[in-house]
């Protein structure tokens, strides 16, 4: 009875629990991420160089797939933050730092916040080694949760959250809070994923299966295929987020439409991400099937047959608004 009953009622974890779960398990990817004196993307778009996995579990480093894959929308989330020059802004759930950096080499004042210690201690040594330092702004990395500090009222020309509102709890509070930030006509955006369909899930299934990649044979993938045939498989869809990852763009939109003038609302990558990342082979192969893939992507999203896993916003405080 007893076993029944801590069945039916298993613990949920408070907000302090979920926040120090997050902190620790960003800090044990900042880690993994820089082993061996690595330079990630996530820290340094412009000095991360290409690096193969040296241990299963680990991620390779490839700028140039990466710039196929999101490069146009990277640069334009960049730009949209740096129309005042000299301007402030604030850069949520920042991890190692790359956008904070970036947005200091366009003469931007950022305040980059984050709870892991070793994401922060990462994204500090990369701002102590750039070497683009004229024209450089300032960066001011914080370990602290964003969502407890006073943001104050009309400080920030532009609020960012690369793959980080969705990260957020009482989402709509914070919203609150971030349109009190900001200055008339400043800038909120967002690139937060989206729950992928059937559909997009089986094309990149399918190209997983048939594309040569790092961490599995394919005698390995055709047994993951029959276990999944078979029912065997009990992976856990939720594997592998963090313990604060429980928001979408489906959530954060609303309350983007409700509030802001939206100028860029964009979706892609509905099913090339996963393939592309893992890609073994030569460069000139990988590069020519990575744009292949991706422009295929793009169309079936353009045209609404796919939904993109990645979803961009772009949006403006009006002064009416």
């Amino acid at each position: 009875m007893a076993g029944s009953m801590k069945a039916q009622n298993p613990h949920v974890p408070s907000e302090a629990e979920s926040k120090r779960g997050e902190a620790i398990y960003w800090d044990r990817k900042a880690l993994a991420r820089a082993v061996e004196g690595r330079i990630p993307l996530e820290a340094d778009i412009r000095r991360a160089r290409q690096a193969r996995p040296i241990s299963p579990g680990q991620e390779a480093i490839d700028p140039r797939m990466c710039e196929i894959l999101d490069g146009k929308y990277r640069a334009r989330f960049i730009d949209c933050a740096s129309e005042r020059k000299g301007g402030r802004v604030l850069d949520i759930g920042c991890g190692p730092g790359w956008l904070a950096l970036e947005l200091g080499r366009k003469g931007l004042i950022v305040d980059a916040y984050d709870l892991s210690s070793e994401a922060i201690a990462v994204a500090r040594r990369m701002l102590e080694e750039n070497p683009a330092r004229d024209g450089f702004g300032q960066v001011n990395y914080y370990v602290h949760d964003v969502t407890e500090i006073d943001l104050g009222r009309e400080r920030y020309d532009a609020v960012l959250g690369w793959s980080a509102f969705h990260h957020l709890p009482n989402l709509s509070q914070f919203m609150d809070r971030v349109w009190l930030a900001l200055k008339p006509g400043g800038i909120v955006a967002t690139l937060d994923d989206l729950p992928q369909g059937w559909l997009e899930q089986g094309i990149q299934r399918f190209f997983s299966m048939l594309l040569p990649s790092y961490h599995r044979t394919y005698r390995q993938k055709l047994i993951l295929v029959l276990r999944r045939l078979l029912k065997l498989d009990k992976t856990d869809p939720l594997e592998g987020l963090s313990p604060m990852e429980g928001h979408s763009t489906q959530e954060i939109s609303p309350l983007l439409y409700s509030k802001f003038e939206v100028l860029k609302d964009v979706h892609f990558n509905a099913f090339a991400t996963q393939p592309l990342l893992v890609l073994k082979g030569p460069d000139a192969f990988r590069y020519v099937v990575a744009r292949a893939l991706v422009r295929l992507d793009r169309l079936l999203c353009q045209t609404g047959v796919c939904s993109g896993f990645y979803r961009m916003i772009i949006a403006r405080k009006t002064v009416h608004g």
